[in-house]
C-alpha cells in the first residue's frame, strides 16, 4: 500500500510541474519546448512479479530479458533456458505456482520473497520458500540471477538429479489365470578368448548349445580385443544345469544374468497381447515427464501398450541435489513407486488355440464372443508373429523382414482392418424390410436368375446363375436370406431406397456398423455409405444391401451384431479386459459390462431372422448345409462372399452363433481371397464350434 501511495503522489507532482511549466504569468503565449519522451518508470516489484509469472508459464526466454546486465554477462540465453528446461524435465514437472509473499526496495537494491509449489509426476508436490535479489543497473531493475532461484540448494552450484523408482512390470493373464506374459531371468553366456585353453572345444560346445556353426560363434568375438568378455547368447537356468560340464570349459563365463519379458503362449493372441521394447526417442519425449528414462521397457502394441499405466505402475523417485563434485548434498524428495497391476483378460488360452489352429496358415481372422456380455474369448489374425523375438532384441535384419512382409503380420485383421461384408450384410436389409412393414418373411419374389430393375444395361445376376443356369423361381424373403439370393435382395435394396433413402444406412448404424465399438485396442470404424453425401446413385443401395460397394466393416462389428441377434437384441461393447488387480494390497478394479445399443427390431422380426439363419446350416437349400451336415453342434449363421477390387478370389465370410436354439457364443471368420463363404470360412466355424463345446465344463 505504501509503495502504491508513493507512486500516486509522484504522478500528481509530475502533472503539477508540467502544468506550471507550460504557463506564463503575463498570459502571453509561449513557444512550447519540444517534448522529451520520459524513460518509463519500472519498479523492482513489477520486474520481480513479471519474472516469476513468466516462470510459471515456462516462458524462459522472457525471463532472461529481465536479468540484470551483470548477470547476462556471465550467463547466455541458451545456458539460462537450457538450465530451466533441464530441471523441468528432471523433476518431471507438471505444473508450477509461485506466490509472492513480500517485496522490499531500498535505493538501488530490492528483494522479493516468494513460495514455489511444484506438482511433479515422479515425486508429488515440492514446495519451498525463496528470495530473489534485484538491482537497478543502467537505469532499470534487473534480477540478480543464479540457479538458487530455482532451488535454494543450487545457490553454490550443482545439479538436480532424479533416480527413478519403478515396480516390476506386472503380467497379463487369461480368464482362468493362465499367463500370457511372464518375467524370466536368463543367464548370459560370455567368452574371453585369451582364457581359452582349447578354442576349438569352446566353439564346438557353444555351437551345439546354440545350434550355430562354430564360425558364426567365433565371428561374435573375433572383432573385439581378446581379453574382452563377449556375450554369445542367453540360456535358462535349466539349460545351464543340463550343460554344466560343457560350460565349465576355460574361457566361458556364466556369472551374468538378464531379466526378460517372455510370452509363454508364444504366438497365441500375439496381436492382442502385444509386446514390449526399449523406449524410443519419440516415446521418451512424452513419457519422460512420467519418470521414464532411456533403456526402460514400454508397451509397444496390444494390451502391453493399452495397459502401460497398469502394467508399468507409476514411477516414483529419489530427487536429489548433486554437488559440483557429484556427491549427494541434499535429498529433496524420496517417493516409492506405485505398485504395478496385473491385467486379467476375458481371453481363454484353450479357445484361442482352437481358433488359431482352425484358421491355420490362411490369411484372415476370426473372433469368438460370449453373447451374454460382450466378452471376447479369442481373437486370431494371420499371418502372425512371435512377441518373444520382438521383445528380446530382434536383429535388425529380422525386424526389417517382419516390417516388409507383404502379408502385414503386425496388422490385427480382426480389429484394425475393414472389409466388404458381402452377403453377411443381408441380415440388416432383411431386418429393415420386415421391421418397417415393407415386406414380411413370407413375401414372395420371382428370381429368373437375373435382375434388370435398373434396365437391361445394368443387369445383375444371382450368384447361382453361373452354376445352375437358372434362378430360384418363386421364393419367399425368409428363404432368400437362407439361400443368400442376390436377385431378391436387389429388389429389397431398391424398395428400401424408394421408401426412404436413409433407411438402410440408419439400420446399418443401429446394428453397430460405421462407428468404433469401444474396444480397448485401436480399431477400424468401417464405413456406412451416406446417401446424403456426394452423388447417391440408383445402383448404390443395390450394392449396399448385399454388402458391396463402399460398405466396409470389421470382424469385431460383425461378431457384435451376431451376438446381439443371438441374445435378443442387445449390442454389448466388445472387450477383453475383465479386471486389473493390485500386487501390493490385493485390491481389484473391475470393468463392467457395457451396452452400446439395441437392435431396432421387434421380437417377431428377430424370431423370423433367427429361424432363417438356422436354416442356413440345417436346410438342404441353405448355403452352408453341406459344410455343417452331420455337425455335433447346430449352428445358425450367414455366409458371405465379398468381391474385392484387387485381383484374386473374393473374401470368404461366415458369421454365426451357437448352439442355434440356446446360443452361448458368436463366431465370425474371414478368409481373405478364400472364395465362397460356404467353401472356406464355414468349415472353419464348424471346427471352432465343435471343439469349443467339447472343452471341459467351464
Amino acid at each position: 500500500m505504501k509503495i502504491r501511495l508513493y507512486r500516486l503522489i509522484l504522478l500528481v507532482l509530475v502533472v503539477l510541474l508540467l502544468v506550471v511549466g507550460c504557463s506564463d504569468s503575463s498570459g502571453d503565449p509561449i513557444t512550447p519546448t519540444p517534448a522529451v519522451t520520459p524513460t518509463p518508470v519500472v519498479y523492482a516489484e513489477d520486474t520481480g512479479r513479471a519474472f516469476l509469472k513468466a516462470w510459471s508459464e515456462a516462458d524462459y526466454a522472457a525471463m532472461y530479458t529481465m536479468l540484470a546486465p551483470s548477470r547476462k554477462a556471465t550467463t547466455t540465453a541458451d545456458q539460462f533456458i537450457s538450465r530451466y528446461k533441464g530441471i523441468t524435465q528432471e523433476v518431471t514437472l507438471r505444473s508450477l505456482k509461485v506466490t509472492v509473499n513480500s517485496v522490499h526496495e531500498e535505493g538501488n537494491e530490492a528483494e522479493v520473497k516468494y513460495t514455489v509449489t511444484m506438482e511433479t509426476n515422479a515425486v508429488g508436490t515440492l514446495q519451498h520458500d525463496n528470495t530473489m535479489l534485484l538491482r537497478r543497473e543502467d537505469n532499470r531493475w534487473g534480477v540478480l540471477w543464479n540457479p538458487g532461484l530455482i532451488f535454494p540448494q543450487l545457490s553454490n552450484g550443482g545439479t538436480i538429479k532424479l533416480y527413478p523408482l519403478a515396480s516390476p512390470r506386472a503380467d497379463i493373464f487369461d480368464r482362468k489365470g493362465r499367463p500370457w506374459t511372464q518375467p524370466q531371468t536368463l543367464i548370459v553366456i560370455e567368452v574371453v578368448p585369451t582364457e581359452m585353453k582349447n578354442e576349438n572345444a569352446v566353439l564346438s560346445t557353444l555351437g551345439k548349445i546354440f545350434n550355430q556353426q562354430p564360425g558364426v560363434i567365433k565371428a561374435m568375438y573375433a572383432k573385439y580385443p581378446g581379453d574382452w568378455r563377449t556375450p554369445i547368447g542367453n540360456l535358462t537356468p535349466d539349460q545351464v544345469k543340463q550343460n554344466l560340464d560343457a560350460l565349465s570349459l576355460p574361457g566361458i563365463h556364466t556369472d551374468k544374468t538378464v531379466d526378460l519379458r517372455t510370452y509363454p503362449q508364444n504366438t497365441l493372441a500375439s496381436h492382442v497381447i502385444g509386446y514390449v521394447g526399449q523406449i524410443n526417442a519419440e516415446e521418451l519425449a512424452t513419457m519422460q515427464m512420467k519418470g521414464y528414462r532411456e533403456g526402460d521397457l514400454i508397451g509397444k502394441t496390444g494390451l502391453e501398450l493399452w495397459g502401460e499405466s497398469y502394467l508399468g505402475g507409476q514411477r516414483g523417485g529419489k530427487l536429489v541435489v548433486l554437488s559440483p563434485s557429484g556427491t549427494i548434498s541434499t535429498t529433496l524428495a524420496n517417493i516409492p513407486a506405485k505398485q504395478s497391476q496385473n491385467i486379467h483378460t476375458t481371453l481363454d488360452v484353450d479357445v484361442q488355440a482352437i481358433v488359431e489352429n482352425a484358421l491355420g496358415a490362411r490369411r484372415g481372422a476370426a473372433v469368438v464372443m460370449d453373447i451374454s456380455n460382450g466378452n471376447i474369448l479369442a481373437i486370431a489374425s494371420h499371418p502372425t508373429w512371435d512377441p518373444n523375438k520382438l521383445s528380446q532384441r530382434m536383429t535388425a535384419a529380422d525386424f526389417r523382414a517382419l516390417m516388409n512382409d507383404p502379408g502385414d503380420p503386425l496388422v490385427n485383421r480382426a480389429v484394425q482392418s475393414a472389409f466388404p461384408p458381402g452377403s453377411v450384410f443381408k441380415i440388416v436389409g432383411y431386418a429393415a424390410a420386415i421391421e418397417k412393414g415393407i415386406y414380411s418373411p413370407n413375401s414372395l419374389f420371382n428370381d429368373p436368375g437375373y435382375w434388370d430393375g435398373l434396365g437391361q444395361n445394368f443387369r445383375k445376376y444371382n450368384w447361382t446363375w453361373p452354376i445352375t443356369g437358372k434362378g430360384a423361381g418363386t421364393i419367399s424373403l425368409a428363404n432368400a436370406l437362407t439361400q443368400s439370393n442376390d436377385v431378391v435382395f436387389y429388389q429389397v435394396g431398391q424398395k428400401l431406397d424408394q421408401v426412404d433413402k436413409n433407411l438402410l444406412a440408419t439400420f446399418a448404424r443401429a446394428f453397430g456398423f460405421g462407428s468404433a465399438t469401444g474396444f480397448e485396442l485401436a480399431e477400424s470404424a468401417g464405413n456406412v455409405p451416406d446417401p446424403n453425401k456426394g452423388t447417391w446413385r440408383p445402383g448404390d443401395p443395390i450394392n449396399m444391401v448385399i454388402g458391396q460397394g463402399d460398405m466396409l466393416t470389421s470382424l469385431l462389428q460383425v461378431v457384435d451384431m451376431m451376438a446381439a441377434v443371438a441374445n435378443g437384441g442387445t449390442l454389448y461393447r466388445p472387450h477383453i479386459v475383465a479386471r486389473v488387480s493390485s500386487l501390493a494390497d490385493g485390491t481389484e478394479k473391475t470393468f463392467p459390462v457395457e451396452v452400446r445399443g439395441k437392435l431396432p427390431v421387434s421380437a417377431g422380426t428377430l424370431a423370423s431372422l433367427k429361424d432363417a439363419l438356422k436354416k442356413v446350416t440345417t436346410d438342404k437349400d441353405g448355403t452352408a448345409y453341406s459344410p455343417f451336415k452331420g455337425s455335433k453342434v447346430i449352428v445358425a449363421g450367414k455366409t458371405g462372399t465379398a468381391e474385392v477390387f484387387k485381383t484374386g478370389e473374393p473374401h470368404s465370410w461366415f458369421a454365426a452363433y451357437a448352439p442355434a436354439d440356446n446360443p452361448k457364443i458368436a463366431i465370425v471368420v474371414i478368409a481373405e481371397h478364400g472364395g465362397e463363404g460356404s467353401t472356406t470360412a464355414a468349415p472353419i466355424v464348424r471346427e471352432i464350434a465343435e471343439k469349443y463345446f467339447a472343452l471341459p465344463a467351464k
